[in-house]
């Protein structure tokens, strides 16, 4: 038998056992806490570099997702696909999925916005709808990187769910809404969702219907000068309503910094902001690019310029580069910031990697 054959046989022996024992932890845990989707593994052994996560729609079907990711060496692309195929069938195998219920994508060093862009490989997508402590979703499981739900932030996607009753809460870079869904099942007086991409702010939208939330709606895109003003955008095809004050759930098309200046501007406050940024993008939305390791100070300061008096920012990083010191933040005169380090109680139990993201809890005084 050639080395590659041994050697691939032994890793799917590796990774075999290894999913027997995570899996046994995982199925508990995940029943105790209503969970039907989680992290599997995550390069749990060096020599597999892969990532499983498993989803159980709401008719008990069972579906993978695993994602090679790129090694930092060259390896002939016939012998990768080989590879990556006995890994698929072993998690096939052992986790008794069908094999035609796994979706293999490759994880590449991100640049930009290309976690968001479609693979335009993909024939057929499989959606579904799966259920996370009491919400639903509406997920993609193989059209993008992404599914439409980032599993790490579940922690305190359930924290402010348990705190934002009567609070307006505010979403910026929103994505699918998951933390907006969870806020407004948690009775907020209002959830306001910022979001470059209508495509996912209509994506929000849906989970927002999925969960009972069918009224209270507001739509419009923040341009140059006003909320209402419409402006080009290609992925618009008509003219939406001007923001409405008093709406109990408004989704925003637009720059996350712009909507703080404009929101600044017209004296609008809120109860808790959610700041969970992409690392970079260079969105040709944007007037300027976005890097996270050099404006999160920037932006930290714009949201306390919109926050009441003993608000909370919740600001949250994947980015491992990022330098954390306080004394960046421009605080507004006559105030004060208390700053608590919540990463550990934000790492959910699925996560062996806890250096996953960094979250801190800012609040205002």
């Amino acid at each position: 038998m050639p080395d590659f054959d041994k050697k691939t046989e032994e890793q799917s022996i590796m990774l075999a056992n290894r999913l027997t024992k995570r899996s046994k932890h995982l199925r508990k845990w995940a029943k105790r806490t209503n969970v039907f989707c989680y992290r599997l593994y995550d390069r749990d052994i060096p020599e597999i570099p892969i990532l499983i996560d498993l989803f159980e729609d709401e008719e008990e079907e069972k579906y993978l997702v695993i994602a090679l990711y790129e090694r930092p060496y060259e390896k002939p692309e016939a012998e990768e696909e080989l590879w990556f195929t006995q890994m698929k069938k072993t998690a096939s195998a052992v986790l008794n999925i069908p094999y035609n219920n796994i979706f293999g994508k490759i994880r590449r060093r991100q640049k930009g916005e290309n976690q968001y862009e479609k693979d335009i490989n993909t024939k057929n997508t499989q959606k579904i709808i799966v259920r996370e402590q009491g919400q639903r979703f509406k997920l993609n499981l193989n059209e993008y990187l992404d599914t439409g739900l980032f599993f790490d932030h579940r922690p305190l996607r359930l924290m402010i769910r348990n705190e934002c009753k009567k609070k307006n809460v505010l979403n910026l870079y929103s994505y699918t809404g998951s933390f907006s869904v969870y806020a407004a099942t948690g009775k907020a007086r209002s959830v306001c969702s910022v979001d470059l991409s209508n495509k996912y702010l209509s994506w929000a939208k849906e989970n927002f219907i999925l969960n009972g939330i069918t009224t209270g709606f507001s739509e419009n895109k923040v341009g140059d000068k006003m909320f209402g003003e419409d402006t080009a955008d290609s992925d618009s095809s008509n003219t939406l309503p001007e923001y409405l004050p008093g709406s109990k759930y408004a989704f925003i098309n637009g720059d996350g910094i712009d909507f703080l200046y404009e929101a600044r501007r017209q004296k609008k406050e809120w109860d808790i902001i959610i700041l969970d940024p992409p690392t970079f993008s260079n969105s040709k939305k944007m007037n300027n690019t976005l890097d996270i390791n050099r404006d999160w100070s920037n932006l930290i300061t714009l949201c306390l310029r919109c926050l009441v008096s003993e608000g909370k920012l919740y600001f949250s990083t994947n980015s491992r580069r990022l330098i954390f010191n306080e004394t960046e933040i421009k605080v507004p005169i006559g105030h004060t910031i208390d700053i608590t380090d919540i990463s550990a109680s934000t790492i959910p139990e699925d996560f062996r990697n806890s250096k996953i993201h960094r979250c801190w809890l800012i609040t205002y005084h």
